[in-house]
């Protein structure tokens, strides 16, 4: 029964490891996103020297993100790692439907304003985090 009690919390402590890890490098990439996308012009005044380092900065953070969360879903369980892999098999599914089609309501006339790309990063998020919600509950 002791080796039992010890399984789970070594998985626990894994995941709140690896999900502040995960954390941490999310904000990081996203602060520093922000940095590269308000930086120029209200901080530095489009010198590409000072944009060119900010965007290093960010490609850096973004790596370390994606190493994160790669190491985030190493430390999970079976279950746990198939709803989140059918999560992001739909996300991604969603999102390349989704992105073909709103990059061309513009050019066949449906719209009248330009598609914003981060639009799609809205949708790709939205539909991730429902398709964690119903993976839970169906395995739950």
């Amino acid at each position: 029964m002791n080796a039992m009690s010890t399984k789970p919390e070594k998985l626990a402590q894994r995941m709140k490891r690896s999900s502040k890890q995960l954390m941490i490098w999310t904000f990081g990439w996203v602060f520093s996103l922000a940095i590269v996308a308000f930086g120029p012009k209200f901080i530095w005044d489009f010198g590409s020297t000072f944009t060119l380092i900010a965007v290093t900065v960010n490609l850096i953070m973004g790596y370390k993100m994606i190493i994160a969360n790669k190491n985030h879903l190493e430390d999970m369980d079976e279950m746990q790692r198939k709803i989140q892999f059918n999560a992001m098999a739909i996300s991604l599914g969603v999102s390349m439907v989704f992105g073909a089609l709103y990059g061309l309501v513009e050019a066949v006339k449906l719209f009248e304003h330009e598609p914003n790309p981060s639009n799609i990063l809205f949708v790709m998020g939205i539909s991730y985090g429902i398709a964690i919600f119903f993976g839970y509950r169906r395995y739950a």
